[in-house]
């Protein structure tokens, strides 16, 4: 009972000392904080609302409000404050709006990166510098426009902004950085001014909205991938400046049908037009002196494309399944033509290969079914693997007199050959080189040849050997039980 007695009294003296006091600290439904040497915080729990006030430059990696960043639903910035710091909101996923003053010069990296809710902001003119990652992942901003005294976009600035529809660049801005536009899936139109010289690497990446693109004359480096995934571009017009186009700059731009590269482009990167499926048009300026690694793989809808007599070399699969090719004058300029440069041109049925190119390289012409007549030069000393393999409609060729090596699988399935001499200086015939050409009625193998691989001959059943007496040709046919005609001595 005593004890009782004693609580009871305690406790009317705890709530007669409290009366008429405020709630203590931890029931209160305010936060506060400095947030740099001049600049206090404080956030109000119950509306979300965090004000910054005070004067200077808010300090980067702002952590006062961590704990609180889910609940923080707006931010107001009082007139006073310079800069925001970098990362000063990221992550505030729920931060739907904030006011920025006329007082900021600077938004620092990643400033408001993943702000996923944020659907509206201004930045006032007085800010010049928009730091990296500024507003990457605000998959709710739906336009933004950026001051005129900004020169520079920086990396991933808008990065993955999905719900960006339209943009406004000033007059000023000299580069736009890499992936700064990247995933931006919603754009429709973006203007670029005449004050920009370079467009980095992946700038507009998967901007699969956007229709139609004006690069000007100040532009004078587009990097790789700029324009990489844009299916839904259309329409793009490169004026004068441009001097350099960066590896797969429109790769995968399936909506893309015809470009025309200015005069200046000397630089031609590797894959620049893969997977533009609708394209049937471009025109490849004087000066370009190769046309890179799968430059146009898989444009499916290329019917012809003229070469300038500046081009020396065409990379490994540049024109690889184009199965609409039809025609193709490779200028007298061509030294080198990569492996697979042609593969699967299904629709290609002439071709003549210049003078200056001394090898066929492995399934350059692999799969070209329609392809009937092809003029190899004497310069040609090797035919690689695969390298006419399943020509079905070649039905004859001549191979040139410097010729030393026909290498595996080389006319493989060619079903329309009949007929074929071998010339004097070939020393070897690979594996299969000529399986399959059930057509094949006749080949006449040189005495230069010493050696013939396994199944050259395999599925030719009406094949005849020609050769000296004597010669390795004709040991091979009695081995291979293939009928032999003896040219004599």
């Amino acid at each position: 009972m005593k004890m009782k007695t004693i609580i009871a009294a305690a406790l009317s003296l705890v709530m007669l000392g409290t009366a008429g006091c405020s709630a203590p600290a931890f029931l209160s439904s305010k936060e506060k904080g400095t947030c740099g040497e001049n600049c206090t915080w404080e956030l109000d729990k119950k509306s979300g609302t965090l004000t910054i006030s005070g004067t200077g430059d808010m300090e980067d990696y702002t952590s006062g409000w961590g704990e609180w960043k889910d609940k923080i639903t707006r931010v107001e910035m009082e007139e006073g404050v310079t800069s925001i710091g970098n990362q000063a909101f990221d992550k505030c996923e729920n931060l739907a709006s904030i006011t920025i003053p006329g007082s900021v010069t600077s938004i620092g990296g990643s400033a408001f990166s993943l702000c996923k809710n944020l659907t509206d902001i201004t930045i006032p003119d007085s800010v010049n510098q928009i730091g990296y990652h500024a507003f990457w992942g605000c998959s709710g901003l739906k336009d933004i426009i950026i001051p005129d005294g900004v020169t520079v976009i920086e990396n991933n600035t808008f990065y993955e902004c999905t719900g960006l529809t339209g943009i406004t660049i000033p007059d000023g801005v000299t580069s736009i950085g890499e992936t700064a536009f990247c995933g931006c899936s919603a754009l429709t139109n973006v203007t670029i001014p005449d004050s920009v010289t370079e467009i980095g690497f992946s700038a507009f990446e998967g901007c699969t909205a956007l229709t139609d693109v004006t690069l000007p004359d100040s532009v004078t480096s587009i990097g790789t991938s700029a324009f990489a995934g844009c299916t839904g571009l259309t329409n793009v017009t490169i004026l004068n400046g441009v001097m350099s186009i960066g590896d797969t700059v429109f790769c995968g731009c399936s909506g893309l049908t015809s470009i025309i590269l200015p005069d200046k482009v000397t630089d031609f990167g590797d894959s620049v037009f893969y997977e533009c499926s609708a394209l049937t048009d471009v025109t490849i300026p004087d000066g370009v002196t190769e046309i890179g690694r799968n430059t146009f793989n898989d444009c499916s809808a290329l019917k012809s494309i003229a070469l300038p007599e500046s081009v020396t070399s065409i990379g490994e699969a540049a024109f690889w399944c184009c199965d609409n090719l039809k025609s193709i004058t490779l200028p007298e300029s061509v030294t080198s033509i990569g492996d697979q440069a042609f593969y699967f041109c299904s629709s290609l049925n002439s071709i003549k290969i210049p003078d200056g190119v001394t090898s066929i390289g492995d399934e350059v012409f692999d799969s070209c079914k329609t392809l009937k007549n092809i003029t190899l030069p004497d310069s040609i000393t090797s035919i690689g693997d695969y390298a006419f393999s399943h020509c079905h409609w070649l039905t004859e060729i001549t191979l040139p007199d410097y010729l030393k090596t026909i290498r595996e699988h080389a006319f493989e399935s060619c079903i329309g050959l009949t007929s074929i001499t071998i010339p004097d200086g070939v020393t070897s015939i690979g594996d299969e080189a000529f399986s399959y050409c059930s057509g094949l009625t006749d080949i006449t193998i040189p005495d230069s040849v010493t050696e013939i691989g396994a199944l050259v001959f395999k599925e030719c059943p009406n094949l005849t050997i020609h050769g000296s007496s004597g010669s390795y040709a004709e040991q091979y046919a009695a081995d291979a039980g293939i009928p032999f005609v003896s040219s004599g001595a």
